[in-house]
């Protein structure tokens, strides 16, 4: 069943990116996490505005309901040509994303599902510095990899802009466990590692 949902959740986020290099650029580490690299607009939501590039690293436990770390991942969205994103626009391209992603898994699946209710609620966390802000967002989204039902999401984004190159980089870490849970320090070591490897202000 684990690698029967595994496969499917791959075949949504892949049917764009045949023949394509899938070596991972930006989230090396954990090994041991599953990854997946894929072109921007994703496949599941045609009407996404940016183009670019996603990688995202899932956690041992990220397709079994029971495991401590359900439903917890990490990815980076490098946005190309474009120079500023505004909150609003951050919490845009989660809800547009979310929706596209649980409509066409559920639908994979033959899971019954109100994408209405995928709702995101984010607000600032701190400013770094004038390239760098972080959001916390909470996420409600269903659990499409397993049995529909629903599922809240903690999440932290870091929207990084790289001037020069005209280039907006998304890290974005979330879990359904509270954040003093020990999944936390392995995402926050993931987002710290993609820092110190990729980003140069």
């Amino acid at each position: 069943m684990k690698n029967e949902i595994i496969l499917v959740f791959l075949f949504v986020l892949s049917l764009a990116v045949k023949g394509q290099d899938k070596k991972a650029e930006f989230l090396t580490e954990p090994s041991r996490w599953e990854f997946e690299r894929f072109p921007l607009p994703p496949t599941f939501a045609p009407n996404f505005p940016y183009k670019g590039v996603e990688e995202l690293r899932f956690s041992p436990g990220m397709f079994k309901k029971e495991a401590p770390d359900y439903f917890s991942y990490a990815f980076v969205a490098r946005l190309d040509s474009i120079s500023s994103i505004t909150q609003q626009e951050v919490k845009d391209y989660l809800l547009s994303y979310f929706k596209g992603l649980c409509a066409s898994t559920a639908k994979q699946r033959n899971l019954s599902i109100d994408t209405s209710q995928v709702k995101v609620s984010i607000e600032k966390k701190i400013k770094t510095s004038a390239n760098e802000v972080i959001y916390s967002a909470v996420l409600n989204v269903f659990g499409v990899f397993t049995d529909g039902a629903p599922v809240t999401l903690n999440a932290e984004i870091k929207a990084m802009t790289d001037l020069r190159a005209k280039k907006i980089y998304l890290v974005f870490i979330t879990s359904p466990q509270k954040r003093t849970d020990n999944i936390w320090k392995q995402l926050y070591a993931i987002q710290h590692a993609f820092i110190m490897a990729n980003w140069n202000e």
